[in-house]
């Protein structure tokens, strides 16, 4: 097992308190003649403690001692040809700590590479700095080749699973509209019987029984019902009154919890309580644009445009269609960030969205519903960010 050391650059560590460790990397010469080769069997290990690609780390090592390196992803196997003492391969890997891993302000291997306009930066999660790598190094190459690779990777497995899942909504659509004329049949079948019965008392002079309008006739608002509509009914209150947004907020969370709701229906019950109808959102969205984001920043962003999803997908006829417009409106007063929008169009995407600030109405159907109608808004906010990179 390899001696566990402290992770350092050109000046070296002896604290042993020190929190960031990493094995002692080993070098083991292989072959003879013109085959001579060193294999480093803990390159993974390695790697792993630097938060680096093993073949980028492999890659150095081959730029440094001018010699050829392969590393396989399936055996995880690293090799540099030549004889290299282990000596010689800590010396260099303390260079490329040093270069490619600390971060340039504060000293700590907390970096992740920041690649804008073919310029690799050191982007540090401990103090924030963002700080230019040596671009005349040899491996920039390599890493830049490396994030292209990546990002089509990422691009083709994004269609593919936009391809699938858009299968699986045809499927799912056909399946749905075989259960709602079923549903419809059923319907009309019971509204029928009635009728007949009713008719069958009046010829028999019988005082007819009041029949309740409300099962032959869908509610409403059936989200109107229930915890959840005494909900609204209060939220809506405040908000007619003209209340702070702060006190708001505050009721809103009051008002979940008294009435034993989860936490994700809060972004519906404010959208429910602070808009009339589809019919007048976007109208009444610059209105209400400091409440929603008072409830974005106490809450989540999701949370908040999952409430609007929900509040969308419940109008009759629903208004799915104009949720790009609703993204706009939102970012447009600052309601929302950026980057809250793409993060919530890319989970849903991806099929791992956020499910504890979804409200339960949202199916994936819905959801595959609304991800297509802001399409062309979160088109426009990724081209929007290329082009503000390639200025920089």
């Amino acid at each position: 097992m390899a001696q566990i050391i402290n992770i350092a650059g050109a000046q070296a560590i002896d604290d042993p308190e020190y929190r960031y460790k990493m094995p002692r990397i080993i070098g083991k010469v292989e072959g003879r003649g013109n085959g001579i080769k060193t294999a480093i069997p803990n390159m993974v290990d390695v790697a792993s403690s630097l938060h680096r690609p093993p073949g980028e780390v492999t890659k150095f090592f081959g730029c440094e001692l001018g010699a050829q390196t392969t590393y396989n992803d399936d055996t995880e196997r690293a090799i540099v040809n030549g004889a290299h003492e282990t000596r010689v391969l800590q010396d260099k890997l303390s260079v490329y700590i040093e270069k490619f891993v600390l971060c340039p302000a504060c000293k700590l291997p907390e970096t992740s590479y920041k690649i804008k306009s073919e310029i690799i930066y050191h982007n540090c999660l401990a103090c924030g700095a963002r700080e230019m790598c040596d671009m005349q190094h040899k491996l920039t190459t390599y890493i830049l080749k490396q994030h292209k690779i990546e990002k089509k990777a990422k691009a083709k497995d994004k269609k593919d699973k936009k391809d699938k899942g858009d299968k699986k909504d045809k499927k799912s659509k056909k399946d749905k509209g075989e259960d709602d004329d079923k549903k419809k049949k059923e319907k009309k079948e019971k509204k029928d019987k009635k009728k007949k019965k009713k008719a069958s008392e009046e010829g028999n002079g019988a005082t007819p029984e009041k029949v309740d309008e409300s099962e032959e006739e869908d509610d409403e608002n059936p989200e109107e019902a229930g915890p959840l509509g005494s909900a609204i009914r209060g939220i809506r209150e405040f908000v007619a009154g003209g209340k702070p947004v702060g006190e708001t907020v505050s009721e809103l969370r009051a008002v979940q919890t008294f009435c034993a709701l989860p936490r994700n229906e809060r972004g519906f019950i404010l959208c429910a309580a602070a808009f009339e109808d589809g019919s007048t959102l976007l109208k009444q969205l610059p209105e209400r644009a400091p409440l929603l984001k008072a409830f974005a920043k106490d809450a989540q962003p999701y949370s908040l445009i999952y409430g609007l999803e929900k509040f969308c997908l419940i109008q009759k006829p629903p208004v799915t269609a104009k949720f790009a417009l609703v993204l706009k409106a939102l970012y447009d007063d600052d309601v929302v960030e950026e980057e809250d929008i793409l993060k919530w169009h890319d989970a849903g995407v991806d099929g791992v969205d956020p499910d504890v600030h979804k409200p339960p109405a949202v199916d994936a159907q819905a959801s595959a519903a609304f991800l297509a109608a802001a399409e062309p808004f979160v088109t426009w906010l990724r081209e929007a960010e290329s082009d503000t990179e390639e200025e920089e």
